[in-house]
């Protein structure tokens, strides 16, 4: 291991597997040169007195070595958070910034970093290196980060090398050109763990990194209307927000329908859209809780900043399983009842005419008449009218 004054270590290993020195790849600060840093403000600390501890040069877990006009060392450092034998590993986020074996840490918040690199300027870094913390090696298996990343075959020490490249290219604007070799030729980009390394490299910068804040979690939250909804149809709408596409309601005393009238089911309820209570019409005045719980994984990022003195920062990632829960509430009530239309008016009643003064003349009643017999035609036969002469017709009447 290449040696600073006082035990302070770069990040280059420090033997060849043949026993030659090897020229490191960090510089290493000298020890009149180390900045003095006032105490930054850190998360509520969850080790015992005198930990976090950063390990030995001789715990570091090695990747493989990257080229930059020479050798340049990539490694996972071991820090101690207990006396029981209680480890972590972490990678570095400072590039030309020794380490100091041994020295005590504190666990502290994004914006106490105490260096000048991009992850002290640049939000999205931070971000995308949170990212890196929580989908690499060895926060996840080396086998479901190979399946993630399309890279069959990955080994343990590919994922280290390619997880530090990445890191330094966001934070010291590092590029990636190859991996280093101790024979010939020195400079490999060809070789099936050159090509490993470099796609994985590539997917931990790509379209895939969509940056993580510096803590995350499941969120879930129910909107529902304040007013009352009607018995016999849809009380609603009822939305759920959550940072999953599904989550779990409790037990309703009604079926939950889309806008459709489809029934939903409450172990998978759909975020997103209005979901509708179905309230039989002869439902009693009632309301109702809507209780939303979501199970996932909170991701929390820290660094490891020295509790004295200046020196590499470490960035670790801490994931734990939760459930949380929202309440919303709905309320219904029976329809009421048409009112009955108004009776049209009635005429008013004339008041009787007054009666006249005096008592009145009786009308007198008309006395039927009897109707005069109709005349007896006669049988008498008429009278005998004298013979007169006949004549003849057409013959001229002559003197008597």
């Amino acid at each position: 291991m290449s040696i600073s004054p006082r035990g302070k270590g770069t990040h280059g290993k420090a033997l060849h597997a043949k026993g030659r020195l090897r020229v490191p790849g960090h510089r290493c600060c000298p020890a009149d040169r180390r900045l003095a840093v006032g105490a930054p403000t850190a998360s509520a600390d969850e080790y015992q007195p005198g930990y976090p501890k950063l390990g030995q040069d001789s715990e570091l877990v090695y990747g493989h070595d990257l080229y930059r006009d020479g050798s340049l060392g990539t490694q996972l450092l071991t820090v101690h958070t207990d006396d029981k034998g209680g480890k972590i590993l972490a990678y570095c986020i400072e590039l030309d910034v020794h380490s100091e074996w041994g020295g005590e840490m504190k666990q502290a918040d994004w914006s106490a970093f105490p260096g000048s690199n991009e992850f002290a300027k640049n939000p999205q870094v931070r971000s995308k290196i949170s990212w890196i913390a929580h989908r690499s090696y060895p926060q996840v298996d080396v086998a479901q980060v190979a399946a993630a990343a399309g890279v069959p075959g990955l080994t343990e020490r590919e994922a280290i090398t390619a997880t530090q490249a990445a890191i330094w290219h966001l934070t010291d604007n590092f590029t990636f050109n190859g991996l280093h070799n101790w024979e010939e030729p020195r400079h490999d980009t060809t070789s099936e763990r050159a090509q490993r390394v470099t796609k994985l490299y590539n997917y931990l910068l790509g379209s895939a990194n969509t940056g993580l804040p510096e803590s995350s979690g499941p969120s879930v939250e129910v909107t529902a209307p304040k007013a009352p909804g009607t018995s016999g149809e849809l009380v609603g709408p009822i939305r759920l927000t959550a940072t999953q596409q599904t989550v779990a309601l409790a037990a309703l005393p009604y079926p939950l329908v889309d806008a459709q009238g489809n029934e939903v089911d409450l172990s998978a309820v759909p975020t997103g859209t209005d979901l509708f209570l179905k309230v039989p019409a002869d439902a009693p005045a009632g309301k109702t809780d809507i209780t939303a719980s979501l199970t996932g994984d909170t991701h929390t990022s820290h660094l490891l900043v020295a509790r004295s003195g200046r020196w590499q920062t470490l960035i670790i990632a801490k994931t734990k399983q939760v459930t949380v829960t929202a309440r919303g509430e709905v309320s219904w009530a029976p329809a009421q009842a048409p009112s009955p239309s108004p009776s049209p008016s009635e005429s008013p009643t004339p008041d009787p005419s007054p009666t006249p003064s005096g008592t009145p003349s009786p009308t007198p009643t008309p006395t039927a008449s009897t109707p005069a017999p109709s005349p007896t035609p006669s049988t008498t036969a008429p009278s005998a009218r004298p013979n007169l002469p006949v004549t003849k017709p057409g013959l001229p009447r002559t003197g008597r």
